[in-house]
C-alpha cells in the first residue's frame, strides 16, 4: 500500500509547531529527524507535541461540514454524496485518491510515532502526567480510525510508525471486529487516563474522549444491529451498553447542563429560541455548560485563519438549500406532526414558520432574518436556485466586528464539537435500541431539550406519522422513529445526520421526493418577502419575458431548477433527477484502484 508511504515521517509541519514552543529543539536536531530517546524525557516535551496533534486536520474535523452530503440538503453543487449518486463514475478507478493517499495517513504516522516511543517508566515527571498526554494520543488515534471505519468499513490496522520498505504497509485490510475493537481499548485507555481539567474546552480532556465513546458506541451497535451484510447484529447490544455507560459517566459528572431555557416571540406567529442560537452564535462559548469542546476561530480576523467554514454550507444559496424533509420534521408547537396542519403541503415559504417548533426558526432562515454588520442589516437571501431553504443556524445575529478575509466569507464564532445534548441524546436511542426507554429516561434527555425551546414533552405515539415511518419503513416501534425526528431536528446542521443514515441502513431516503424537493411556490410569476418588511424582494418565473413589473425584485427564471407542476410545486434541481443508492454498496467508499494494483491484499468494500 504505497499510499501509506506517509510512515516516512512527514511531520514537518507538525514539527515545526513543536519548535515554534522550544527553542532548543532545532539546535539539537535536524527538522527531518526525531530522537525520541532524547525528545520525549519530561512531561512538557509530550505536552509540546500533543499540542501539535491538536492542531492537525485530519485528527480535529469540523462534522459540520458532513450534513450537506446527507438529505438535510436538497442538492449540494459540490457535494461528493451527491455527484455520487447522480453520475455513473462510481468505481474504484474514480475513487477519491485523498482519502487514501499519503497526507489522508499523515496524522496516524505522527500519533503512532509518539505512542511507539514513549518510554513511561524512563520518563522525567509524575506518572498521571505523562499518561494523561499517552492518552490523548490515544484518542486521536481513535478518531482518525472512527472517520476511517465511517467511509470504508476496513482499513489495516496500524500501530507503529512505519519505514517504507516495512512489510506491514503491504498486509490486508483489518477485519471490522477486530479494527473496532481496537478503537474501543483506545478510548477505554483515554478515558482512564485524560485528566477532567477541561481548561476553555478546545483542548482534549477526559470528557471527550466519553462523548466520542458515547457517539461512536451507538454508531457501531446501530450499525451491526441494521446491516446484515456485517453478520454481526449478535455483538450490537454490547455497544450500545457501552454507549449507555459512557453517557452516563458525562451525565453523572455533574459538569454539564442543557443551558439557555425560555423561547422569544419573533412576530407573524414565529417563535424563536436564543438559548438554543447561542450554542451556534458565540464568539466564545467556552463558559457554556453544555459545551463539552467547541474550535477556536482566529482572534486576530485574519486569513488564513481557523474560521468557521459554515458559509461553505450556508452562505451560498447558490449551492445549498435545505430539504423540504428536514423543515416538516419540526413539530407544531403543540408536539403534533406538521403533516396534521390542514393544507401543510401548500405552504409558502413565509407561511411554514408560524406555531412551529422553535428550532425551525433557529435552523432556516425566517422571513426578516439577518445579520447586523457595521451596524447595518445583512439579509439572509433565500434565492430559489437550489430549494429556497437557507440555513441560519451557527450564523451570529450581531457580527459585532468585521470579518478581515477580503472574500467577505466566514464566519468567526466557535464551532461546538461535542455538546451534552448530543449525548443525551445519543443515551435515549440506546435505551430504546436495548428496549429500557420510559418515562425516567425521557425526562433526563429528550424533555431537557423540549423544555429549554419551550416543546411539549416526549410522546412518541403522538408524534409518528406517515411521513416519518416513510423515511424507516423497515421500523415498527414508535419510541425509535420518534427519536430518530428528534435527533435529526436538534443537530440538524451539525454534521450527524448522513453517519445517522448510513447507521440506520437507511440510504433510500434519498430516493424520496421530499428530500429532493424545496419550498413550495402556489403559482408563476410569483413574488415573494425575504426581508420581512412586507415588500416583495425575489420573484420567480418562468422566462424574463414572463416577470411583473413589482419594483426591488431580483428575478430568478427556470433554468437551473423546475416546478413540479410546471408552474407551481416544489423547488427541484434540473440535475437531481435520477438518483440511486444501492443498497449495501452506497454506505462505503471504495478504495482506489491504485491501492489495490500496488497491494493485491486489499480488497473492496461490500458491493464493490
Amino acid at each position: 500500500m504505497k499510499t501509506l508511504n506517509i510512515y516516512m515521517i512527514v511531520l514537518a509541519g507538525l514539527l515545526t509547531g513543536l519548535t515554534a514552543c522550544n527553542d532548543d529543539f532545532l539546535e539539537q536536531y535536524p527538522k527531518t529527524t526525531l530522537t525520541p530517546e532524547v525528545f520525549f524525557r519530561t512531561v512538557t516535551d509530550l505536552q509540546l507535541y500533543v499540542n501539535g496533534l491538536n492542531d492537525m486536520g485530519n485528527l480535529n474535523t469540523l462534522g459540520w461540514y458532513d450534513d450537506k452530503e446527507s438529505d438535510n440538503v436538497t442538492y449540494g453543487q459540490d457535494s461528493e454524496m451527491y455527484r455520487w449518486l447522480l453520475t455513473d463514475l462510481r468505481s474504484p478507478e474514480n475513487a477519491a485518491v485523498g482519502e487514501w493517499n499519503k497526507d489522508a495517513w499523515n496524522a496516524l504516522r505522527a500519533v503512532n510515532l509518539m505512542l511507539s516511543r514513549v518510554d513511561v517508566d524512563n520518563m522525567e515527571g509524575n506518572r498521571e502526567e505523562i499518561n494523561h498526554y499517552v492518552g490523548i494520543a490515544h484518542y486521536y488515534r481513535a478518531w482518525f480510525y472512527i472517520e476511517k471505519i465511517k467511509k470504508f468499513g476496513e482499513v489495516p490496522w496500524i500501530e507503529k510508525p512505519l519505514s517504507g520498505d516495512d512489510p506491514q504497509l503491504y498486509e490486508a485490510k483489518t477485519p471490522r471486529a477486530e479494527l473496532v475493537q481496537h478503537v474501543i481499548d483506545d478510548l477505554d485507555f483515554a478515558v482512564a487516563n485524560i485528566k477532567t481539567d477541561m481548561g476553555n474546552k478546545t483542548r482534549i480532556h477526559k470528557y471527550c474522549a466519553l462523548a466520542l465513546l458515547s457517539r461512536f458506541a451507538l454508531y457501531e451497535g446501530t450499525y451491526r444491529k441494521y446491516h446484515p451484510e456485517l453478520g454481526l447484529s449478535s455483538t450490537a447490544n454490547e455497544f450500545l451498553q457501552k454507549s449507555t455507560v459512557a453517557s452516563e459517566q458525562l451525565m453523572n459528572s455533574g459538569q454539564f447542563e442543557i443551558t439557555g431555557a425560555g423561547t422569544v416571540d419573533m412576530g407573524n406567529g414565529m417563535t424563536g429560541a436564543e438559548g438554543f442560537r447561542s450554542l451556534f452564535s458565540s464568539l466564545d462559548p467556552s463558559g457554556n455548560r453544555e459545551i463539552i469542546k467547541w474550535v477556536d476561530t482566529d482572534p486576530d480576523l485574519t486569513f488564513p485563519a481557523n474560521v468557521n467554514w459554515s458559509n461553505d454550507l450556508m452562505g451560498d444559496p447558490d449551492d445549498y438549500s435545505l430539504s423540504r424533509s428536514l423543515q416538516e420534521s419540526f413539530l407544531t408547537k403543540d408536539g403534533r406532526p406538521y403533516s396534521t396542519v390542514a393544507g401543510y403541503d401548500r405552504k409558502e415559504y413565509s407561511e411554514i414558520f408560524a406555531d412551529r417548533d422553535p428550532r425551525l426558526a433557529e435552523t432556516i432562515a425566517y422571513p426578516g432574518a439577518h445579520e447586523v454588520a457595521s451596524g447595518e442589516p445583512v439579509y439572509h437571501l433565500t434565492e430559489p436556485i437550489r430549494g429556497g431553504y437557507h440555513q441560519i443556524k451557527y450564523f451570529v445575529p450581531d457580527r459585532g466586528r468585521e470579518w478581515k478575509n477580503p472574500s467577505g466569507l466566514g464566519q468567526y464564532n466557535g464551532i461546538p464539537i461535542y455538546r451534552y445534548g448530543e449525548v443525551l441524546l445519543n443515551y435515549a436511542e440506546a435505551k430504546a435500541e436495548l428496549g429500557q426507554f420510559n418515562q425516567t429516561i425521557a425526562d433526563q434527555t429528550v424533555n431537557r431539550l423540549r423544555d429549554r425551546v419551550g416543546m411539549p414533552h416526549f410522546n412518541a405515539e403522538r408524534e409518528v406519522d406517515a411521513t416519518l415511518r416513510s423515511l424507516y419503513p423497515d421500523i415498527s416501534d414508535v419510541t425509535i422513529l420518534a427519536l430518530r425526528r428528534e435527533r435529526r431536528v436538534e443537530l440538524a446542521g451539525e454534521g450527524h445526520r448522513l453517519m445517522d443514515i448510513n447507521r440506520w441502513y437507511a440510504g433510500k431516503v434519498f430516493h424520496l421526493d421530499i428530500s429532493k424537493q424545496g419550498a413550495y411556490i402556489p403559482r408563476l410569476p410569483y413574488v415573494y418577502d425575504v426581508t420581512g418588511d412586507g415588500v416583495p424582494d425575489f420573484g420567480i418565473a418562468a422566462s424574463e419575458n414572463d416577470k411583473t413589473n413589482d419594483a426591488n425584485v431580483t428575478w430568478f427564471f427556470q433554468e437551473q431548477f423546475y416546478l413540479e407542476d410546471g408552474n407551481s410545486g416544489y423547488i427541484r434541481n434540473r440535475e437531481d433527477q435520477n438518483r440511486r443508492f444501492d443498497e449495501p454498496k452506497d454506505y462505503y467508499r471504495p478504495v482506489p484502484i491504485g491501492e489495490t494494483v500496488i497491494n493485491p491484499q486489499l480488497t473492496q468494500p461490500y458491493g464493490w
